[in-house]
């Protein structure tokens, strides 16, 4: 027996809706979507702040940092043995990772207390910064 016309057509076109569903947002008709949440930043952590900490080689050193927040990039400033250092990274939760132009970022937890413990070099160096102002 024969298939009619309107029969193949609709066949087409249900294998077509089956294959495109993947693909298309017209799988979800009658669900809410909601975008994902954008990174933000705490301002509180905008500030000067006293660093300490260990290098890879376990030597010890200290200096101050600043931080400041704009367009939701925190931007680093370690100012360290006469040394000055940049970086700058998204805020993600309580964590905190900041480029400063080494292999390995440094990743910072923020603290209930307003601490931030980092560590850098694979987590080979750590370094703890308590807000000055």
């Amino acid at each position: 027996m024969g298939m009619g016309l309107r029969t193949f057509a609709m066949m087409v076109l249900a294998f077509a809706a089956v294959i495109a569903a993947p693909f298309s947002n017209s799988a979800f008709i009658g669900a809410s979507a909601t975008a994902a949440p954008k990174a933000t930043f705490n301002p509180q952590i905008e500030g000067t702040y006293s660093v300490q900490g260990v290098n890879p080689n376990g030597t010890r050193y200290s200096g101050r940092v600043f931080i400041t927040v704009k367009n939701n990039t925190a931007f680093f400033r370690w100012e360290i043995a006469g040394q000055t250092f940049h970086g700058q990274g998204p805020l993600t939760g309580q964590k905190l990772v900041i480029d400063w132009g080494e292999a390995q970022p440094v990743i910072y937890q923020i603290n209930a207390d307003g601490t931030l413990f980092g560590t850098w070099s694979g987590g080979r160096a750590s370094e703890t910064l308590r807000r000055i102002n």
